[in-house]
């Protein structure tokens, strides 16, 4: 009787860890964007820190806050891919504001599916976007190019990329703040 006891409480504690799995993969995967932003890479992240939840199944005790747990072992994937495009020659943000962003006082900012409706919302509204306002967004924010530097590249003046920035940011927000009125 004993091991069947054990089996059902072993049985129910899988369930229940797989249920917290479940309902955090939405924050998981905010929090990794915003350690890893504009990076392709995400979706693998995600699933590598899946996969090392489930692989340390046995070692989270229950009671205790999942999403910390969670977040600590996406950090450290996280910090993985980031040496991965460090050799790759595609580092974009400092090792200080990668810490700042992974503080875990920030936890009820990626806790809930607030984060999800904006991110859909900035991709629909990204679309909309000229095809070269998105490439002026992608090589400023995604690439992390000064606005010296992209100005250089572009042959206009840092003054000119800043008003057209100011603008295409405007267009956005203005559009997420339709998009999240329809929801």
């Amino acid at each position: 009787m004993v091991y069947n006891s054990k089996m059902a409480d072993n049985s129910n504690s899988l369930q229940e860890y797989v249920q917290l799995m479940t309902q955090h993969q939405i924050a998981l995967r905010t929090f990794i964007v915003s350690l890893l932003p504009g990076n392709a890479n995400v979706s693998d992240v995600l699933q590598e820190t899946n996969l090392v939840l489930w692989q340390k199944r046995n070692k989270f005790k229950h009671g205790t806050k999942f999403l910390a747990w969670a977040f600590t072992i996406a950090r450290y994937e996280a910090m993985h891919e980031r040496d991965r495009s460090k050799r790759d020659g595609r580092l974009i943000f400092s090792d200080e504001l990668v810490n700042a962003l992974a503080d875990p006082e920030h936890e009820s900012e990626y806790n809930d599916e607030k984060n999800e409706r904006h991110l859909t919302a900035l991709e629909h509204c990204m679309t909309k976007l000229e095809s070269d306002e998105r490439e002026l967004i992608n090589h400023r924010y995604t690439q992390g190019k000064s606005l010296e530097k992209l100005a250089e590249d572009c042959g206009k003046s840092p003054g000119s990329l800043r008003v057209a920035l100011f603008r295409i940011r405007a267009a956005l927000k203005k559009c997420i703040e339709i998009q999240l009125g329809k929801t």
